[in-house]
């Protein structure tokens, strides 16, 4: 019996020490600061020792991290404060591989297991809501921008010459695309009231494309961007 528990701690020493680096590697790469990697740490260690958490472990440990990030403020240079410590969900999901749909899989049952306050969860359902509409938006952007500019898919940008000088080159229909979205996007989120409503956030979407091709006219290269069967537009 004395052996059994003996490799049974060891097996525990062995596993905790690999969590360990786990989360470490995932904190350089985040450049995370001690206090928030420890913090998440005891909480995943007491989740873990409570519950069997299936998958990737750190996938787990990204929840724990982001949970430990969105709590407290941080001071700004205007004297303000900034909720968590600045380090966004996106560059978390990034590091631990870990895609926008699982995250929120894995956070609602994260945020059971630890028992987050209220409003950390309402927060969480506004970021989901967010997405939604988000993902809901572009399906719909994708067409409308086909139809007013050239096809993106299938266009290949113009490779950068190789001289030490490098010649300003004409601005290509994928960048269009992405400035686009870009601008929808970043819009959105600085109108958090908008964020989940799919018919304000729709209207938006048709704003930014007005204002991205008025702009297009205007260009040298219009040619290589506007769809010349859109409304009959004469180039």
């Amino acid at each position: 019996m004395r052996g059994e528990e003996s490799s049974d701690s060891e097996s525990w020493r062995m596993e905790e020490s690999s969590v360990r680096r786990s989360l470490e590697t995932l904190c350089q790469e985040l450049n995370m600061d001690e206090q928030t990697a420890a913090e998440a740490m005891d909480n995943f260690t007491a989740i873990w020792n409570t519950y069997t958490l299936e998958g990737e472990v750190v996938h787990w440990l990204a929840c724990a991290l982001y949970a430990a990030c969105r709590k407290g403020s941080t001071p700004t240079v205007g004297k303000g404060l900034m909720e968590g410590n600045c380090v966004s969900l996106t560059r978390i999901l990034r590091c631990a591989k870990l895609s926008l749909i699982q995250f929120f899989s894995k956070m609602r049952k994260w945020a059971d297991m630890s028992n987050l306050s209220q409003d950390f969860r309402l927060r969480m359902d506004r970021l989901e809501r967010n997405f939604e509409v988000s993902t809901v938006i572009f399906r719909k952007f994708e067409p409308i921008f086909r139809d007013m500019f050239v096809n993106p898919q299938g266009c290949e940008a113009p490779r950068q010459p190789r001289s030490r000088k490098h010649r300003r080159l004409p601005c290509h229909i994928s960048d269009v695309f992405k400035f686009c979205w870009t601008l929808f996007v970043y819009t959105k989120g600085n109108f958090r009231m908008i964020g989940d409503d799919l018919v304000n956030s729709y209207h938006l979407l048709l704003c930014c494309l007005d204002l991205v091709f008025g702009n297009a006219l205007l260009c040298a290269n219009r040619k290589e961007l506007i769809n010349p069967a859109f409304r009959g537009q004469a180039l």
